[in-house]
């Protein structure tokens, strides 16, 4: 749990961890306020005292956790830059950071981690969820710029529109991953399981880092 989430008021952190819960189930359409405060165990009317309407709650609950990802994404670039006896870091070293401390999150920090990125994740793909996601955006627009610029650092020759594709194509992988909806087990017929995140992060930097390198080494597509 994190720094933020201990010094708000009891009830608060109940109504927002079940609010989290149930949206990362049901997404924000898919819940009331009522069902929220019901699960929480509290009266609906302090769910209206403390957050008001059910957009903010939503707001909150993305905000509570997102400058603390953000800047563990961050901390991990850092480190990886820290190590390269040029502050360059190597393509890998870039990919692994961005999934690291993600992926180790999800494993490690508990049921409320976990249902925040698959939250993040099942939200992200539908651009109804835009505006309450800002407080995530914000922060995560400077995790953007980081990995773009360390990435650009490694493969200069890399041109910027596959630079842009490679990276949100990197994100994509990631957030398909944390969604965590059960297809790659069905599709794998149970020979993979979507909740292996050790396996996962060597497949995916090992996956991930030959296509950035496969990018730069073709001419750039014509302007369309």
């Amino acid at each position: 749990m994190s720094t933020a989430t201990t010094e708000l008021h009891p009830t608060k952190v109940r109504i927002l961890d079940a609010a989290e819960e149930l949206f990362a189930l049901r997404g924000y359409y898919g819940v009331s306020i009522r069902e929220i405060t019901q699960a929480a165990g509290v009266e609906l009317a302090l769910a209206n005292y403390h957050f008001g309407p059910k957009e903010e709650l939503f707001r909150q609950v993305i905000a509570r956790r997102a400058d603390e990802h953000c800047a563990g994404v961050l901390a991990a670039l850092d480190r990886a830059q820290a190590a390269a006896p040029n502050g360059i870091a190597p393509v890998e070293a870039v990919v692994r950071a961005f999934c690291s401390y993600t992926f180790r999150m999800t494993v490690t920090g508990g049921a409320g981690w976990k249902r925040y990125f698959q939250l993040l994740s099942r939200s992200a793909v539908s651009p109804v969820y835009e505006l309450v996601l800002d407080p995530f955006a914000k922060p995560y627009g400077t995790v953007v710029r980081r990995y773009v610029a360390a990435l650009q650092a490694a493969l200069p020759t890399l041109d910027p529109s596959s630079l842009y594709s490679g990276f949100y194509f990197l994100q994509a992988m990631v957030s398909r991953m944390l969604a965590e909806t059960g297809l790659l087990e069905r599709q794998s017929r149970g020979l993979v399981r979507t909740d292996a995140f050790d396996e996962h992060l060597e497949r995916l930097v090992t996956f991930a880092t030959a296509g950035f390198y496969a990018l730069a080494a073709r001419p750039p597509l014509p302007p369309r």
